[in-house]
């Protein structure tokens, strides 16, 4: 990855469109029956590995930029959500970059894990980003995972400040955290 200058324009960041979601559909969202804790692994140190720590070297050096970008996405589908970013994805046509793609919360909602969506479930978009590293697994059945929040640079905000009142009149007020856990009590199973 090319550390270049700071970014500052949102067009200049590369989406996905779902490409590098696509080949851990299974391990993102559970449709390899396992369960979130078994999925995702919050805990690695990212100096484990040169790409995940060159990528949120790189997160932090284009944080201006991506924060103005984070919250385009957030007015343009009204909707909390975060920044994911796969740390062994490239796309072809821009293969020193990563790309990017916007998850909403009800589709955060499908992966079951906890922590996943409580960070975007109580985050203020008009302030801040959060951005979602992870790295797949060899096999693609789980992924280790690294949040950071970005902050949304103030002229930003007040540039925008008409249309994010808006879009925050229009959230919902309840969000509800769905989790695949079980709790037994007493020879009682709770879901």
């Amino acid at each position: 990855m090319e550390n270049g200058p700071a970014r500052s324009n949102t067009e200049e960041f590369i989406e996905s469109d779902g490409a590098a979601i696509s080949p851990v559909a299974g391990a993102f969202f559970g449709r390899n029956s396992r369960m979130a804790k078994d999925r995702f692994h919050w805990m690695f140190p990212p100096e484990k590995d040169e790409r995940v720590a060159s990528l949120l070297e790189w997160i932090q050096s284009v944080s201006y930029g991506l924060g103005s970008f984070g919250l385009h996405k957030f007015l343009q589908t009204r909707e909390r959500g975060a920044l994911i970013v796969n740390a062994d994805y490239r796309p072809s046509k821009s293969p020193n970059e990563p790309a990017f793609d916007w998850l909403t919360y009800p589709e955060l909602q499908k992966t079951m894990d906890r922590t996943l969506q409580e960070s975007v479930a109580f985050y203020d978009p008009s302030a801040l980003v959060v951005v979602f590293v992870f790295l797949p697994s060899k096999s693609g059945n789980s992924l280790a995972i690294w949040r950071r929040k970005i902050a949304v640079p103030s002229s930003v905000r007040l540039a925008y400040q008409a249309q994010i009142t808006q879009a925050i009149d229009s959230l919902r007020r309840d969000y509800p955290v769905y989790v695949d856990e079980y709790v037994v009590l007493a020879g009682l199973v709770f879901v």
